[in-house]
């Protein structure tokens, strides 16, 4: 097991028992709001394992990690225990990072496109990297339209109130994005 997969591994048995001891006191306090997101983090945190397995990929153990630590800041810690009220930057930060991993992520479906070899295609860096961008900035627009809806039809107030949010959401996810269409397009497939 490399350095790298041990730490992934110690960096999922914290998170999982954090999120357990967390659902045991929600349980205990009869918060079955919290022990909801404790539920949903957990589900959220075995998906790359479920994906990687459903579909046999290998997704690379740093972005993994990467993924890991998202999911548990922006569910376990921003909606659970409140960290998008309590640090005015938690979101901005969620966003930033979000560009960056959805980019990551159109980046890894094309890379794996390119080196399959039951798709007989090979696609050109400027493909790529158009790709990468439209699919981040896509799924950014997307988490925004799901904001909005249930800050307007369930009462939420994930949107902070503000188109202001909105916009600045969308353009962090969007420079996120465009840093992978340039990796993408700069990198070379064979």
């Amino acid at each position: 097991m490399t350095q790298i997969d041990k730490t992934k591994l110690w960096i999922f048995v914290l998170m999982r028992f954090s999120i357990i001891v967390a659902g045991a006191v929600a349980i205990y306090d009869r918060n079955w709001e919290h022990l909801g997101m404790a539920v949903l983090t957990l589900i959220a945190i075995l998906l790359p394992s479920l994906i990687e397995k459903q579909f046999k990929l290998d997704i690379p153990s740093y972005f993994e990690i990467i993924l890991l630590l998202f999911v548990y800041a922006a569910i376990f810690l921003g909606s659970l225990h409140q960290f998008y009220f309590k640090f005015w930057w938690w979101d901005k930060m969620l966003h930033g990072f979000s560009g960056l991993i959805l980019g990551n992520i159109g980046l890894l479906i094309i890379t794996y496109l390119n080196s399959n070899q039951k798709v007989n295609i090979y696609l050109s860096p400027i493909f790529i990297a158009l790709f990468t961008f439209c699919f981040a900035v896509s799924i950014g627009a997307v988490w925004e339209i799901f904001e909005y809806s249930m800050d307007k039809f369930f009462g939420f107030f994930m949107q902070r109130g503000s188109l202001d949010d909105t916009m600045i959401d969308i353009v962090l996810d969007t420079l996120g994005a465009l840093v992978f269409a340039l990796l993408g397009f700069f990198k070379r497939f064979d």
